[in-house]
């Protein structure tokens, strides 16, 4: 009997011990856990005046391209530019022997001559009534024909110096001088790059907003200052493959500092606005396809649906929901939720 009794004891303290570790983890899981703060950056809602923008993409030819062709047959006997020249409209661009074609021009002439003496004197005999109305037509129609000749003759040799048809660079040679060449063979590719013509697609839900005459800001890699147009052309239909419709701005290029064919980025002014509502674009995210954004209140934030209305650069316009003054969540969007905890670092800390 004197062994039963701390042997009881002992099941009755397992017991009690057994009961309060279970009070204790039943107290641990009826107690939620703490959240940690999330640390995040803020950027100011602000008011501000505006240029409302469509960006597109594209490429800046030249505002005058040509494939300059050769209009005679024959041999090429000089080359007077090549690659890269800057030459004025009507410069020589290479000649062709020119020795059959000034032979053709003086008969032709010759011929011209001869007819236009006896136009002359059928005309003088016709006034004295020596010649019918029939033979005066007739010398009429010889000269005539002979002026003709000798015009075209005239026109085919000069046609043996192929000039430049505008102002502009040489951008391709493509004879050499010695061949021979027919009527029709490419000669010499060129470009007139100042002013550039931009061309761009443009998304077709911007359709009620590019106009002509709407501003341009062009960008190229490697120029620091944005090329400055205007939309001088905005296509009538949108194409079905790319939803997508074309247009074309003419952009100043100073210096022909930009060549042509260069790939740009460019801004379409659309409007001005004078107090737009703006956040910085990082503070937007979206849910289900909605947009909106973390006003920061205090250590929390709160979960505010927006509506946009545009783009200016690296900030958005909202057009409902927020208003000048507030701070909104910039970094770590996609882990906020509503009500959730944050501290507030500065945007240089990492």
């Amino acid at each position: 009997m004197r062994t039963s009794i701390p042997v009881f004891a002992l099941m009755l303290a397992g017991a009690a011990l057994g009961s309060a570790c279970r009070g204790a983890t039943q107290a641990r899981a009826d107690k939620p856990l703490a959240v940690q703060p999330l640390s995040v950056t803020v950027g100011e809602v602000k008011s501000e005046k505006i240029e409302t923008r469509v960006d597109v993409t594209g490429t800046l030819a030249g505002s005058q391209e040509a494939l300059v062709s050769l209009e005679v047959e024959g041999r090429v006997a000089e080359i007077s530019a090549d690659l890269g020249d800057e030459l004025l409209r009507g410069a020589v661009l290479a000649r062709v022997t020119p020795v059959e074609f000034a032979w053709r021009k003086a008969q032709a002439d010759a011929d011209l001559a001869a007819a236009e003496a006896d136009y002359k004197r059928l005309t003088e005999m016709s006034g004295k009534n020596l010649i019918s109305q029939q033979q005066l037509d007739e010398g009429r129609r010889r000269f005539d024909i002979s002026r003709a000749a000798a015009d075209l003759a005239d026109k085919k040799y000069s046609d043996t110096s192929l000039r430049a048809p505008f102002a502009g660079f040489v951008a391709k040679r493509v004879i050499n001088a010695g061949e021979y060449v027919r009527v029709g063979t490419p000669a010499f590719t060129m470009v007139n790059a100042n002013p550039l013509k931009l061309k761009a697609e443009v998304p077709e839900r911007f359709a009620g907003d590019v106009r002509v005459g709407d501003a341009v800001q062009v960008f190229v890699d490697g120029r620091p200052q944005p090329l400055e147009g205007k939309v001088v052309r905005v296509g009538p239909a949108v194409a079905l493959d790319t939803r997508s419709f074309a247009i074309e701005a003419r952009v100043d290029n100073p210096g022909n500092g930009v060549k042509a064919g260069t790939f740009a980025r460019a801004a379409i002014v659309t409007s001005t606005l004078s107090d737009a509502v703006t956040i910085p674009e990082s503070a937007v995210t979206t849910f289900a396809g909605n947009p909106r954004s973390f006003v920061v209140e205090g250590d929390t934030v709160k979960e505010q649906p927006i509506e946009l209305a545009g783009k200016s650069f690296d900030r958005v316009l909202v057009a409902k929901g927020l208003h000048a003054g507030q701070k909104v969540a910039t970094s770590s969007v996609e882990l906020l939720t509503d009500g959730r905890s944050v501290t507030v670092r500065d945007a240089a800390t990492r």
